[in-house]
């Protein structure tokens, strides 16, 4: 049979990549950093690189962390005693939270439903609902300065710097009970749990190197020498590199977490005092506080790509999720398949595809979909108005990878060797966006379609 043409396209109206429920779809996501001592936060727009906005706050904005749909920000005051909650579609504090005296660190939960507030004057850590804005449990911890969350936000860990008991504390937020507690002889700064829950990175005061912590036993696993003053080295959101603030050089190093090595450093500006991966890892935004800047850094060249003047003692900084005004398509873009069928690695709109083919689907109950480094395979899949589907989404790779379907309010990671069900219904027309949120700058996307004829190359 002679070889067909598969021509997609994309009607006006139907989203491709993010899909229009994204609440960053429209423009570049933004960058939120704290600025100490002008107590405001300032707003970059991370496509041009430069401040939006200063957003006035309480004195001394402390902690600072995006919820993982990129709706709030949620800021620490530690000259006062609230959590300031800012709506980022206004770029305004919407709500403001009393947690008592002296806030510190702030962390978010992986699902976004709980932010942990490490209350260094009161001396407990608190929980907020992001829901209501209000807190619904604490648990006493002596001077906690910052802390982590596992993502169902059940699992806190602390840095407790109480003098002469300072100490790594774990948290049971069901129980509201402390469940382990890490003995330490320097003073721990920040910490960072790994997205498979397995580690966690933390720094000690005096003390040149990352502390690795298996959170199996307890124990402290290994150390990665990077430097003098090391603060903190949060994960970018795969788990693939942990990247590490290193005040005493001016540097941000680059660990390998597969083999907990010092893959690289890059020089940044004066006191860098935290660090931001974007969601697709591919970019470091650092904030140095002794220079009053913020450094990009592209992470596969290694190289600082722009450089931000911000206000005064710029600290904590957090990044909203997505890629940006590329995913935002035209009214009619168009892809062709090559002659045997199979559609070629393509760009729709913006949004790249690493093609691992399509597939009728429309009389299947249930689909195994590949997730591997980094693609979906089938990539596009075609079915009937109002189809129900069971996914089967396998994890191939040795990766942490996710799905997304922002259309039916699906995200759900899928750990690596693993495998997670995702149930979904075909629209009645058009497409809709499957994508993988840490990886889909590198074409881990994919299509669900709906039409009364397959592509000629479905399999």
């Amino acid at each position: 049979m002679a070889a067909m043409l598969w021509v997609m396209v994309v009607m006006s109206g139907c989203a491709v990549g993010t899909g229009s429920s994204s609440p960053v779809a429209a423009g570049a996501p933004k960058a939120y950093v704290g600025l100490f001592k002008d107590d405001a936060v300032a707003v970059l727009d991370t496509s041009q690189n430069k401040v939006l906005a200063n957003i006035p706050v309480p004195k001394g904005p402390h902690g600072l962390v995006v919820t993982p749909d990129g709706r709030k920000v949620y800021v620490s005051s530690d000259g006062a005693s609230t959590v300031s909650v800012i709506d980022t579609g206004t770029d305004r504090v919407g709500a403001s939270i009393d947690v008592g005296a002296n806030p510190h660190g702030l962390a978010v939960s992986g699902d976004g439903s709980r932010v942990l507030v490490l209350g260094w004057g009161s001396n407990r850590a608190l929980i907020i609902d992001t829901a209501t804005d209000r807190v619904i449990g604490e648990v006493p911890v002596a001077q906690p300065h910052n802390g982590t969350l596992s993502r169902d936000g059940r699992t806190a860990w602390v840095a407790s710097q109480q003098q002469g008991a300072t100490a790594l504390v774990r948290l049971d937020l069901t129980t509201w009970k402390e469940t382990a507690r890490v003995p330490l002889d320097k003073t721990p700064r920040g910490l960072e749990l790994s997205p498979d829950g397995r580690r966690v990175f933390f720094t000690l005061a005096g003390v040149n190197a990352i502390q690795v912590l298996d959170t199996a036993t307890n124990r402290i696993a290994t150390q990665i020498p990077v430097g003098a003053s090391p603060h903190y080295a949060p994960f970018t959101p795969d788990g693939r590199w942990a990247l590490a603030v290193v005040q005493g050089p001016g540097e941000l190093g680059i660990l390998d977490t597969a083999n907990n090595t010092l893959a690289g450093t890059v020089a940044v500006g004066k006191a860098p005092h935290w660090s931001m991966s974007s969601a697709d890892g591919r970019t470091a935004y650092v904030t140095n506080e002794g220079s009053n800047d913020v450094s990009v850094v592209d992470l596969s060249s290694r190289t600082v790509t722009a450089t931000i003047p911000v206000g005064n003692a710029p600290r904590k900084i957090a990044v909203q999720p997505g890629v940006g005004a590329a995913a935002t398509p035209p009214a009619q873009p168009r892809a062709a398949a090559s002659p045997t069928g199979k559609i070629k690695s393509v760009t729709l709109g913006g949004v790249a595809y690493a093609d691992h083919g399509a597939k009728d689907v429309r009389n299947l109950p249930k689909l195994e979909l590949e997730a591997d480094d980094y693609y979906f395979s089938p990539t596009f899949m075609w079915g009937k108005p109002g189809q129900k589907l069971t996914l089967l989404v396998e994890n191939e790779a040795s990766t942490l990878h996710n799905i997304s379907i922002p259309a039916l309010g699906v995200d759900k990671d899928i750990p690596p060797k693993g495998q997670v069900q995702v149930d979904v219904t075909f629209p009645a027309s058009g497409i809709l966006a499957v994508s993988c949120k840490f990886h889909g700058s590198l074409g881990m996307n994919g299509q669900l379609l709906t039409g009364d004829t397959g592509p000629s190359g479905a399999r």
